[in-house]
């Protein structure tokens, strides 16, 4: 639970969540979903290049940005999770000039298995300061991220050990999927229940609902009954969002794209104009969605999945 002498403290670790909010949807939006897609989009070179280099820094940013947050949550462990979280994401930008090949090395494999239990460790720190209508919503997010862990756990066997273990992985792509949806109706739920009236929350609910409609409704528009973009649409979600689903399910997913998005911007008008706590709800869901449907071959994701959980933790049940 937090405990600050000051509402400074308390404005000055909500403003480092904020930034730290801002920078994952940012690096989420310019390079984890769309620098898989660039080749095949049709847009200037100049603007392609653009958005890369926004992607980029973000995530640079983002690198900086949390081992603050972390050192200003007063937690158990925190100095542990600050030495593994800030050797992760900047000693593999040293190593990477000093020793390329640094990542199938088993001093790093050690270091990647010691941030992937701390992320488990501050998942169920979250879950434990969650109030009980808030762990049932968000329920499917926990879910995804977990099962998302396991799978890291199942490629690191088959690719280091040689085990046979991708049969489980690929068992639980319809689960993930039937999650996926499950989830963006739970936290579409979680953010109504903040609702608020007054000027400011109305126009932020509004901004939202038009932000998510102009996202989902020209996907829909153009997949429903298109086969053939259907089958186009399908591996872009697959490239850039992770979501392995039949052609013909595009448009549904289309929607629940657009619930994800209103759902998070909500929080986020929530968290700016009612409690502060659906702010840190909205951090904890952006951050396990949207890791959850990618590989976590980058410590960026751990630290971030950890980032968020530990803020929970750190706000506890109470505030």
């Amino acid at each position: 639970m937090i405990k600050v002498s000051g509402l400074s403290s308390v404005k000055y670790y909500d403003a480092l969540l904020s930034l730290f909010l801002g920078l994952f949807i940012i690096q989420f939006a310019f390079r984890q979903f769309l620098q898989p897609i660039i080749p095949f989009t049709p847009a200037p070179a100049n603007v392609l290049t653009a958005m890369g280099l926004i992607g980029t820094f973000s995530v640079a940013a983002l690198s900086v940005t949390i081992p603050f947050l972390i050192y200003e949550t007063k937690i158990p462990l925190r100095l542990l999770y600050l030495v593994v979280v800030t050797t992760a994401l900047w000693g593999g930008v040293a190593l990477s000039y000093l020793y390329p090949t640094y990542y199938i090395t088993w001093p790093w494999i050690t270091l990647s298995l010691l941030l992937w239990g701390l992320t488990i460790l501050s998942i169920i720190m979250a879950v434990l300061s969650l109030r009980p209508i808030e762990l049932i919503l968000l329920s499917p997010a926990v879910l995804l991220q977990l099962t998302s862990l396991l799978g890291y756990i199942m490629n690191l066997l088959t690719e280091y050990y040689l085990i046979p273990a991708m049969g489980l992985t690929t068992q639980l792509v319809y689960p993930t999927v039937l999650l996926t949806v499950i989830g963006a109706l739970t936290l579409t739920a979680l953010a109504l229940m903040g609702l608020k009236t007054g000027v400011k929350a109305m126009t932020g609910y509004v901004l939202s609902g038009l932000t998510a409609v102009s996202l989902s409704l020209p996907l829909y528009q153009l997949t429903v009954g298109n086969v053939f973009m259907q089958h186009i649409i399908d591996m872009v979600f697959a490239m850039g969002f992770g979501i392995l689903t039949p052609p013909t399910s595009v448009p549904l997913m289309s929607i629940i794209l657009g619930l994800y998005v209103f759902s998070t911007l909500v929080l986020i008008v929530n968290g700016a104009t009612n409690n502060r706590r659906y702010l840190y709800l909205a951090a904890l869901a952006v951050t396990y969605v949207s890791t959850a449907l990618t590989p976590h071959s980058l410590s960026i994701y751990f630290a971030s999945v950890a980032s968020s959980s530990l803020a929970v933790s750190y706000l506890g049940k109470a505030n």
